[in-house]
C-alpha cells in the first residue's frame, strides 16, 4: 500500500463526507435531524472529538476500500459503499431502539443519507483508484516506490 495515496485518499473522503453530511443533515433533511437535538450535547461542545471519530471512521473505510475492492471497478465502489451504508444504517437503528427521548424521525433520512453518502464515497475512492491515485495503484515511478 502507497502511504502517501492512502493519506490522499483519506483526506479527499474525509471531505466529502463531510460536505456530503453536511448538505444531507444541515440542508435537505434538517426539520427531521433538528428532532434529535434534545438527546444530544450541542455541537460546539462535541465537534473536535466527533470530528476525530469521523476521521477514524474516514480511515478504516479507506483502509477496508482497498482490501475489499482495490481497483477503479465503479460498480464494485459503489457497491462497497452501500454495504458501509448499510452497516452505518444498522449501527444508527440499535441507537434509535434503546435510548429514551431520541426522536424516530430522523431514522428515514440517515438511512438515505447513509446509503446514498456511502455509494458516493465508493465510487469516488473507485475513480481515485481509477486514475492511478488510490492506495492500491502501483507507483508511477521509482521515486514513490516505498
Amino acid at each position: 500500500m502507497n502511504i502517501g495515496k492512502f493519506v490522499l485518499n483519506v483526506v479527499v473522503a474525509f471531505i466529502a463526507y463531510g460536505v456530503l453530511y453536511t448538505v444531507g443533515g444541515d440542508v435537505i433533511f434538517k426539520d427531521a435531524m433538528a428532532t434529535m437535538a434534545p438527546a444530544m450535547h450541542p455541537q460546539e461542545e462535541t465537534f473536535v472529538q466527533t470530528m476525530g471519530y469521523h476521521f477514524v471512521q474516514t480511515i478504516v473505510v479507506v483502509w477496508m476500500f482497498g482490501k475489499a475492492v482495490g481497483s477503479g471497478d465503479m460498480k464494485a465502489g459503489a457497491m462497497f459503499g452501500v454495504m458501509f451504508g448499510l452497516y452505518l444504517m444498522a449501527t444508527d437503528a440499535i441507537w434509535f431502539a434503546n435510548m429514551l427521548n431520541l426522536s424516530g424521525d430522523a431514522r428515514l433520512p440517515l438511512t438515505i443519507m447513509h446509503l446514498v453518502n456511502g455509494a458516493i464515497i465508493g465510487l469516488l475512492l473507485a475513480f481515485m483508484e481509477s486514475k492511478g491515485w488510490g492506495t492500491s495503484s502501483a507507483p508511477a515511478d521509482a521515486s514513490e516506490a516505498e
